[in-house]
């Protein structure tokens, strides 16, 4: 069974909204996007913990901007094998999919419906499957204390029912012991002189009382001799080389609480109803290697459905980008990227193989994101935003650089999330061999031209680009010169021409590279100081050599320099990044 997708229709951030799930979904957005409100609308239709007064939902739960006076969640349910689910809907099932809904308006009472199709959902009894369709969840503001306390006694029944008849005799014989051991406890308590003493004198005035307490004496008793009340009493503790020491703080409390929890749902798996599951934000208190950890072993433990809500990109690292629902805010309404989990999106990383794993997972969280080639560049940038005051962390922006991946696979993802971006790449001149005829010539092209119309071609709307595009094939052949020969103009006017036209789409081209780009811009007479050189070449040459950490040291002591590179083209991409970034908070708002 496979919830496919739900549309919800009025609730709360909603307003009309369909979100397409996968068997594994990460949920992931900014504070207050909607990610727990898209979890309660599961819980409406699922979680047998929620009331009928729950069910009727507050005022409040509308979503104000539309003023929506119904609620509606509807739900297609597809790839339903399992018995229990068949003889519960039906007729309702066809094909192996079945929809079921939820209706409230602010005048009535909630119903539920169900059926083959969306046209076809006819009136049933409340939440008429719970019993065999239902989910788990773990809130944001979990408990363990409380969990324990409320849900212990059913774990403990639960490994009780499920032991062999003969651990089960085992027991019965340890427990038979446990009788004697707690009653020589309790004679040895009885026996201590300061409780003797403590209670003669009281035992004496209950005498001088009333006659009727002649013949009975107060004691203290043991709370724990009756082996009954010791098991249900039953405390977790957390135990060190063998000494009893009081639970961890936060983030050890988690991990006992997220693995209590599991070991409750695995010990409930039975054939007789179907169960899919809910964590919200894992990762609480958690540092970076145990989110991973903890990422892992939740998607291992679990074969039925999942959907997590997460803000940290260590858990974010082992979803693909086909797994993952992107919450955002447009004009005061909660929606999807892309519509949320596609197939699409997953043909669409098929062929990056193991270049998907080496990219960085920060790139799921941001309103805008600017690419560059390599740590280099991501630490002159990084300065020079700092430097003209724009504030890459309070938009949520990011610097990334793609050193080894390349831009295809972040801009598929950026596309897939709807995430806006910037990049800019280098223009070195590289030489490739080319056979004509019985002869193979050496030629030189521009590698940085080359590479961006590449991903124009194989990644960017075709349709939204096509002038571009037939530019490209009636002229690619003249990026391509013979080696030794000067740039012929007709390549020099395919820069000029591809330059103006991809800054437009928010694509940058080096003159050549950041260090050559540097030395022709007003910071050159501090490169020359700093580096002790006389000429542009040998700057080029020394800046190129240990790359970041040249840059790191010539920022540090010429990061007031910065200033004289306000005008310059070099810082196209910041100003742009941040009108992008300042362009998706003015539309979340």
């Amino acid at each position: 069974m496979l919830i496919e997708w739900i549309k919800i229709k009025g609730l709360r951030n909603f307003g009309d909204e369909r979100i397409n799930f996968s068997n594994q979904t990460l949920i992931i957005g900014a504070n207050d996007v909607g990610k727990s409100n898209l979890i309660f609308a599961l819980r409406i239709l699922f979680d047998r913990g929620l009331s009928d007064r729950d069910l009727d939902l507050l005022d409040s739960d509308y979503n104000v901007y539309t003023k929506a006076n119904s609620i509606e969640i509807t739900v297609k349910i597809s790839n339903v094998t399992e018995d229990c689910l068949i003889s519960t809907f039906k007729g309702d099932i066809q094909n192996g999919t079945v929809y079921v809904q939820y209706r409230n308006s602010k005048n009535g009472e909630f119903s539920t419906y169900s059926g083959h199709s969306v046209d076809a959902l006819e009136l049933k009894s409340p939440r008429f499957y719970i019993k065999r369709l239902n989910m788990e969840c773990v809130n944001s503001n979990r408990n363990l204390s409380s969990f324990i306390k409320r849900e212990k006694n059913q774990i403990l029944e639960n490994a009780k029912s499920q032991l062999s008849a003969e651990l089960a005799e085992e027991d019965k014989i340890s427990i038979d012991k446990l009788k004697v051991v707690l009653n020589d406890v309790s004679s040895g308590v009885d026996e201590l002189n300061y409780i003797k003493k403590s209670l003669a004198s009281v035992n004496q005035e209950l005498k001088d009382l009333a006659i009727h307490n002649e013949n009975q004496d107060l004691s203290f008793k043991n709370a724990n001799s009756d082996v009954k009340t010791m098991l249900e009493n039953l405390e977790l503790t957390y135990a060190s080389e063998g000494e009893t020491l009081t639970l961890g703080g936060d983030g050890r409390n988690n991990q006992i609480f997220l693995a209590t929890w599991v070991t409750k749902q695995k010990s409930k798996i039975t054939l007789e109803r179907v169960t899919f599951f809910a964590i919200e934000e894992p990762e609480a208190h958690l540092h970076p290697h145990q989110q991973r950890k903890l990422s892992s072993y939740l998607l291992d433990n679990f074969k039925e459905q999942v959907f997590i809500t997460t803000h940290s990109p260590h858990i974010a690292a082992d979803f693909r980008p086909d797994k993952i629902v992107k919450l955002k805010t447009h004009n005061k309404k909660t929606s999807a990227a892309n519509g949320g989990c596609s197939e699409d999106i997953s043909l669409k990383f098929d062929d990056f193989g193991y270049r998907l794993d080496a990219i960085t997972s920060d790139i799921f969280f941001v309103n805008a994101v600017f690419l560059v080639e390599g740590p280099s560049e991501k630490l002159f940038y990084t300065a020079v935003s700092k430097k003209m005051n724009i504030d890459l962390d309070r938009l949520n922006a990011s610097i990334i650089s793609v050193n080894g991946v390349g831009f295809k696979p972040y801009i598929k993802i950026c596309q897939a999330l709807d995430i806006p971006f910037v990049f800019r790449t280098d223009n070195d001149i590289f030489s490739k061999k080319k056979t004509i005829g019985t002869k193979t010539q050496e030629f030189s092209f521009q590698a940085g031209v080359s590479r961006i119309m590449g991903i124009f071609k194989e990644v960017l709307d075709k349709n939204e680009n096509a002038v571009l595009l037939e530019y490209w094939g009636k002229n690619e052949s003249y990026n391509e010169w013979p080696k030794e020969s000067k740039i012929p103009q007709k390549a020099v006017d395919i820069l000029k021409h591809i330059t103006q036209e991809v800054e437009k789409k928010n694509i940058y081209l080096s003159h050549k590279d950041l260090e050559n780009d540097l030395v022709e811009s007003n910071l050159y007479r501090n490169l020359k100081s700093f580096y002790n050189t006389r000429a542009k070449s040998s700057t080029v040459k020394i800046m190129q050599k240990a790359k970041a950490e040249n840059m790191f040291e010539f920022l540090k002591n010429n990061y007031d320099a910065l200033d004289c590179l306000e005008k310059d083209d070099i810082v196209k991409p910041l100003k742009k990044i941040k009108e992008l970034a300042e362009k998706v908070v003015k539309e979340n708002g």
